[in-house]
């Protein structure tokens, strides 16, 4: 539309001068450095920086709007173009998620921080107390609104609050909206917080753009913080990435789908995206150097090494010691807390377990949370470290652990990944955890470069299912040396060939129900031990001590180690393993190690480590195994044959030296493989 100037010419109506007023503003300012994340433009910068930034060109930002952005908000912007659209309009996007700023910081951009809603906050009010800064608050509940007045005017006595208001929940109406912006503009302030959440704040922030006087800022949970109406994680884990965990506990109705979909839909966003502009492996060209014949190897999965906690412990153990004797460099990312067999055994160890570099990860003691915090903390240490020339592989052992592998995937790290069974299948995980390992299994099968299987069985599995390959390489055995019965006499009273043994987790999954059941039919005096720690399944330790404590013949030894554990292998008459599932059982090539008479489950996993040197019985069928154990009794020279040739064939068939070598060939494979691709 057209219109006579003052000066007489024919000239744009009057908002061709905002236009232009706008961007000689904006020509004023001195643009803060951004990265494109997920298609969103996000500001590298600090608490101090943006404090200053802002106090700065207060001025020239009058009428504009700036977003506070994590992982949330930038997915949503990923999927919603008009969303997006809102965010990259603001005059600054700053990012609250600390993700955001690693993403940024793996860029190259190594000062890049965090600038959290409820932390600028204070430090802007700190700031106005000085420079009398107004303020005008505009969201929340009116609850909220009058409690966050009452605790900002005992916090900041000076700050000057010109207004607040708590819009209704229904949409406004145009008349409405319009009379509250002249409120606000009336009040003249500096500063317009808004606290509606994302993506609603930020909507509504574009809509009314040049409509008020002052900045608005979208400060989303902000308010409820500063009000005391909802409690804010700790710094440990704001810092540690896990603030969206304090906040899901607190409203888990809410939050636990929003998180679940968009903390996992961020980092495969990131992956896609990195994929099609090939950023990653710019970086890594940069620096990573790598040394084929002397390599760095980070391992990650196992709890702790060292320890007998379960098989994949004594896996990591022996790989990384033996890689270290042949030269190579190995890292063993530990967690802290939470032993299964208690916190006698929880102590602290030492930086350096033969050769080996430990690198404790700080966990939460609860059971569920342990692996989950573990396996994110662990990636994106080593990530990090990949990344600055750090690792030439990193190895993930177990299902749950590789949910996290696609993350150093995402910037072209090698990552190799061992299935020690299918972790999802047992009966002590709930129908969360079990979709979770599930989804680890899913995410390995697509991303690991390699993946190493213990059993024929699961390979087929992986084949069928996934139409993955992937590479058998089994758990090893070292021939032991036999001990007397000397600590186990005094301390449990047992004698050579005077008890069945069984050794293992005490846990749904290995069967131990059969087993005693099975034991309590038999006319014998030899004793039943069981040995092992409990791990997530209380309820079923407490009701395997309820049943032994019926049956003078039954012996629970509790987890046991070193001498012990020896001791207990090398004076068994029988060992029994009835698991309904396994990887490939560590204890049943111990036992056989030590020369024992076997009797196992007829799984695959079973049959095929043990073949025909040991008795088999039909799974979950404790008649069967109460037959088995009524033949063994009945036919005692069986021991005898078995002590004679297990030892034998067992240490003859599975070698650890022979495992680590497959392993590293595994290794240098995968690396070359990616040279070829370049």
């Amino acid at each position: 539309m057209l219109t006579d100037c003052a000066c007489g010419h024919v000239g744009l109506k009057r908002g061709w001068n905002i236009k232009t007023l706008k961007r000689e503003k904006e020509n004023q300012m001195e643009r803060l450095p951004y990265t494109e994340i997920l298609k969103t433009n996000i500001n590298v910068t600090n608490i101090d920086e943006a404090v200053g930034y802002i106090d700065k060109y207060l001025e020239q930002m009058r009428g504009e709007y700036i977003c506070i952005s994590n992982v949330h908000t930038t997915v949503t912007a990923y999927r919603d173009e008009e969303y997006r659209k809102v965010q990259n309009g603001s005059i600054l996007n700053m990012p609250d998620g600390k993700p955001l700023s690693i993403v940024q910081k793996l860029r190259g951009y190594t000062q890049a921080g965090r600038v959290p809603g409820p932390d600028l906050m204070p430090a802007i009010f700190k700031l106005s107390e000085k420079r009398g800064y107004r303020h005008y608050f505009y969201g929340s509940t009116p609850e909220t609104i009058e409690k966050l007045g009452i605790r900002l005017k005992e916090a900041y006595p000076r700050l000057q609050i010109v207004g607040m208001y708590s819009p209704p929940f229904r949409p406004m109406t145009v008349e409405e909206d319009a009379e509250i912006i002249e409120q606000i503009n009336e009040t003249k302030p500096d500063f317009i917080w808004v606290g509606l959440g994302a993506p609603k704040q930020e909507r509504w922030m574009a809509e009314h753009k040049g409509k008020v006087n002052g900045i608005m800022l979208g400060v989303g949970a902000g308010f409820d913080f500063h009000a005391g109406t909802v409690l804010r994680a700790p710094r440990w884990m704001q810092e540690v990435c896990m603030e969206w965990l304090w906040r899901m506990m607190q409203d888990p109705k809410r939050l636990f789908p929003r998180y679940l979909d968009t903390n996992f839909s961020f980092l495969y966003y990131l992956m896609k995206e990195s994929k099609k502009r090939k950023k990653a492996e710019k970086h890594i060209k940069k620096f990573k150097k790598t040394n084929r014949d002397r390599l760095k190897i980070a391992m990650i999965g196992h709890k702790r090494i060292p320890s007998r906690e379960g098989g994949v412990e004594i896996v990591v153990d022996e790989l990384s010691t033996r890689m270290v004797k042949l030269g190579h460099q190995v890292d063993a990312y530990n967690r802290s807390g939470y032993h299964v067999s208690g916190k006698k055994f929880d102590e602290k160890r030492g930086r350096i377990y033969e050769g080996v570099r430990l690198i404790t990860i700080p966990t939460f003691h609860n059971s569920s949370l342990n692996a989950v915090v573990y396996s994110f903390l662990a990636t994106i240490v080593a990530t990090a470290k990949a990344l600055a020339g750090g690792y030439d592989v990193l190895h993930y052992h177990a299902e749950g652990p590789c949910m996290m592998l696609w993350i150093p995937k995402l910037f072209g790290i090698h990552v190799v990944a061992t299935i020690h069974g299918l972790d999802w299948q047992r009966a002590k995980w709930g129908n969360f955890a079990s979709k979770m390992l599930k989804q680890g299994e899913k995410t390995a099968a697509r991303h690991a470069d390699e993946i190493i299987v213990l059993s024929k069985n699961v390979q087929e599995y992986f084949q069928e299912t996934y139409q993955r390959h992937t590479v058998y390489i089994p758990n090893g055995i070292s021939r032991p040396q036999h001990r007397e019965a000397d600590l186990i006499q005094e301390r449990f009273g047992l004698e050579k060939d005077g008890y069945i043994l069984f050794l293992a987790r005490i846990v749904p999954e290995k069967g131990l129900h059969y087993l005693i059941d099975a034991y309590r039919q038999l006319d014998t005096e030899k004793k039943l031990v069981i040995a092992g720690g409990c791990s997530h399944s209380q309820e079923y330790m407490d009701e395997i001590r309820r049943i032994c404590a019926t049956d003078h013949r039954i012996v629970l030894t509790g987890f046991v180690q070193g001498r012990e554990l020896e001791e207990l292998y090398s004076n068994a008459w029988l060992f029994v393993l009835p698991s309904d599932i396994e990887g490939m059982a560590i204890s049943l090539l111990e036992a056989m190690s030590y020369g024992n008479c076997c009797i196992a489950s007829n799984i695959p996993e079973n049959t095929e480590v043990a073949e025909d040197h040991a008795l088999y019985f039909e799974k979950g069928n404790e008649r069967d195994l109460q037959k088995r154990l009524e033949e063994v009794l009945a036919h005692p020279e069986q021991t005898q044959k078995a002590h004679q040739e297990n030892a034998d064939f067992i240490c003859g068939k599975y070698n650890w030296d022979r495992v680590t070598e497959q392993t590293l060939h595994l290794y240098q494979h995968v690396l070359k493989a990616r040279e070829n691709q370049k």
